[in-house]
């Protein structure tokens, strides 16, 4: 029996649903190239550490900010950071009441793993698009975020 295709009507033109439904194919794939690996690791692991390596001394604000997260999700994962030792929370020198997170040597580590496992989750997508499509893409997808956020 011949599959008939399945139409979205007037659906295939919101973004928010072309979005959605990129994710669910991404998550679908990122997870399946996880389950490859050594260990499971949730797809959130990653960028946390990654982003305070990359940024000394940011706020848990900045973090909840860029991430588009709530901060009280930021600050249980950075609870759970901290208890293992991958994070450190200091006051800031310029004003007490701000608190800036570093990454510890183990953290450091744990980072640089977490990069080489980011890199891995890309090869889905290889080919799928050509480098100034990724590219145009990103640019797009920032465009679309910092409108609504």
């Amino acid at each position: 029996m011949m599959e008939l295709p399945v139409h979205f009507g007037s659906t295939r033109e919101h973004l928010a649903f072309q979005v959605h439904l990129t994710w669910r194919a991404a998550r679908k794939a990122l997870l399946s190239e996880m389950e490859r690996g050594e260990e499971h690791v949730a797809l959130g692991a990653y960028s946390i550490p990654m982003l305070i390596g990359l940024n000394p001394g940011i706020t848990p604000m900045q973090l909840a900010s860029a991430l588009s997260l709530d901060a009280s999700k930021v600050a249980l994962f950075l609870r759970d950071l901290a208890s293992k030792g991958l994070v450190e929370r200091t006051r800031s020198a310029s004003d007490g009441r701000v608190v800036e997170l570093r990454l510890t040597p183990a953290g450091e580590d744990f980072a640089r793993e977490a990069s080489k496992a980011s890199e891995a989750l890309e090869a889905p997508f290889e080919g799928i698009l050509s480098p100034g499509e990724k590219e145009t893409l990103i640019t797009l997808l920032e465009k679309l975020r910092d409108g609504i956020a």
